[in-house]
């Protein structure tokens, strides 16, 4: 695979100005919004091999930002890849966490399966469909906390410090720890996970990490920036290499691949890209509240209506603090159109943190619809010396 990064002629720098009139503070101010975007267009070879441009716009790399549900991406795959390398997982298999501090009860049943269990498939689905917290701690139990830092790592994402569980207010040594965990094989226990406790140092590497000018803890407002020096991070060229990796692996060497097998990859791709309205286990009758763009901020974030069976977007998105992100790959089968998109925008006008007020709807989600939008309609006029061969997603 040929790969290539555009500074000169920055069509994202055209594509970002043109968004002047809707959006004309974030365009005039994108530091105050700490956008950054990165843009990879795909061209073939006759042996429909894929060649990437990549264009970017305010990528800065010593910069924090918050990803946010985004970490679920590289969790869903490492365990993934973690249950094909221990040979009594399957990853349809029934699990049970064991009772302990952060699960006073443990966790044993999941309502929303077929089954009424919790599965990794399960969970997987749930991380992406609607983005579930919960699903995405399970993953975490199951991985630990070194695991996932040192594999990704290895896999050259130097960046990734993932530092804690979603959603649950735990501390430092909480996080280091996991839960014991048992597969089943039916009603006989398969595997038992023993606790685990982390012991890998997460340094802090990136700089801007305190945000804001006075924000809440446990409903306490306090004066100052919140700190995020123990927060989660993954900065965005890492984010937009890991998208591109899980795509097209075959495109990589060895060492930088994923260790998952042809049907690992199509049940990723399948739980990537499904659609609240597509799924019967868990269910989402109301569409008002599950719409198809409910996942999908790219395109379609700020609109209800449904997205066309011709156009699948493979992708994970964040939100949170007032970070909103998405990392997609996003396909228009019709129109022979692939291409590749990151980006992340903070948007908190009252400079408070923590309060839940953010503006989400008003700014950074139609900005990145918008956005999604400009660059589709670019793409649909992008001359192509080869079409892609796009026959492997109507297989998903």
């Amino acid at each position: 695979m040929s790969c290539s990064a555009n500074h000169k002629n920055n069509i994202l720098d055209e594509i970002v100005n043109s968004l002047q009139s809707e959006f004309p503070d974030v365009v005039s101010k994108p530091k105050k919004y700490r956008l950054q975007i990165l843009y990879t267009q795909i061209d073939r070879n006759k042996k429909n091999e894929p060649i990437l441009s990549t264009h970017s716009f305010g990528v800065d790399t010593g910069k924090y930002f918050y990803p946010a549900s985004c970490v679920k991406l590289p969790i869903a795959v490492l365990a993934i890849e973690k249950a094909r390398s221990v040979s009594k997982v399957g990853i349809y298999d029934r699990f049970e966490i064991l009772p302990g501090p952060i699960y006073k009860s443990g966790v044993s049943n999941d309502v929303s399966s077929k089954s009424g269990y919790p599965s990794l498939a399960h969970s997987i689905r749930n991380l992406f469909i609607i983005s579930d917290n919960s699903a995405n701690n399970y993953l975490y139990d199951f991985l630990g906390r070194d695991h996932i830092n040192k594999r990704m790592w290895d896999l050259g994402f130097n960046s990734a410090r993932i530092r804690h569980r979603l959603s649950l207010s735990l501390s430092e040594e909480e996080n280091k720890f996991t839960h014991p965990i048992n597969f089943y094989n039916e009603s006989e226990i398969s595997y038992e996970q023993k606790s685990q406790i982390a012991s890998l140092s997460l340094d802090v590497n990136v700089e801007d990490l305190k945000i804001g000018k006075s924000h809440y803890v446990r409903g306490t407002k306090r004066d100052g920036p919140l700190d995020f020096s123990s927060k989660n991070f993954m900065n965005l060229p890492d984010q937009h290499e890991l998208i591109k990796r899980i795509i097209f692996p075959d495109y990589f060497k060895n060492r930088d691949r994923f260790n998952l097998s042809d049907s690992d990859y199509s049940l990723l791709y399948r739980e990537m890209s499904i659609l609240p309205r597509e799924s019967k286990h868990p269910s989402f009758p109301d569409y008002d509240k599950y719409y198809d763009g409910y996942c999908k901020f790219f395109l379609f974030g700020d609109t209800k209506r449904r997205i066309p069976d011709s156009i699948k977007i493979f992708n994970k998105i964040g939100l949170a603090y007032g970070f909103t992100i998405d990392n997609a790959y996003i396909v228009d089968l019709d129109n022979n159109v692939e291409f590749f998109l990151t980006a992340v925008i903070y948007s908190n006008s009252n400079k408070v943190m923590n309060d839940n007020v953010y503006d989400y709807e008003t700014v950074s989600i139609p900005f990145l619809s918008e956005l999604g939008r400009k660059i589709y309609n670019y793409e649909l006029k992008r001359e192509k010396n080869i079409l892609p061969n796009l026959d492997w997603i109507k297989k998903i």
